[in-house]
């Protein structure tokens, strides 16, 4: 049943709009956090600081590999500079008067390889003439036989 009594404050019109309010989705404003005003700055600051950081790091990063690299380049010219040496002092080795000094101390004879050199025939296109490249790969087996032969007596005694 409806109060009628104006002291109360509810009536049917009143009644109503009371229910309709209380039943209203109401919205919640949430107050927005203010932000604080040196975060961006602090922010902006920490940004700068990391980003030189890695430029330094980058930096030295890149001064040592080239630190590196001059190494390694002043390295291989010593060697380069070192096989030079050890070549020349190969070939005086492994020259042939040095070769019948060394038999003539050891009273060896050294045998001197024959160079066969044949003349094409007419006849016979099949069978190269030798060229001078392979009597001097005879030479050569030649010459490493003899060392081989001349190690071995050497250790033997």
């Amino acid at each position: 049943m409806i109060d009628h009594e104006p002291q109360n404050g509810f009536n049917e019109g009143n009644l109503a709009r009371i229910w309709e309010k209380k039943l209203r989705y109401k919205e919640k404003t949430v107050p927005r956090r203010k932000r604080n005003p040196w975060a961006g700055t602090i922010l902006w600051i920490g940004g700068l600081w990391g980003a030189a950081m890695a430029a330094s790091v980058l930096a030295i990063h890149v001064m040592v590999m080239g630190y590196q690299v001059d190494q390694l380049q002043a390295r291989y010219t010593h060697l380069q500079r070192e096989q030079q040496v050890l070549s020349a002092t190969v070939a005086s080795l492994s020259s042939s008067k040095v070769l019948n000094q060394d038999a003539s101390k050891m009273h060896l004879t050294m045998v001197s390889p024959r160079q066969t050199v044949h003349t094409r025939s007419s006849g016979s296109p099949s069978q190269p003439a030798v060229s001078v490249g392979e009597a001097h790969m005879t030479w050569i087996k030649l010459v490493d036989q003899w060392i081989n032969q001349l190690r071995g007596a050497v250790v033997k005694s």
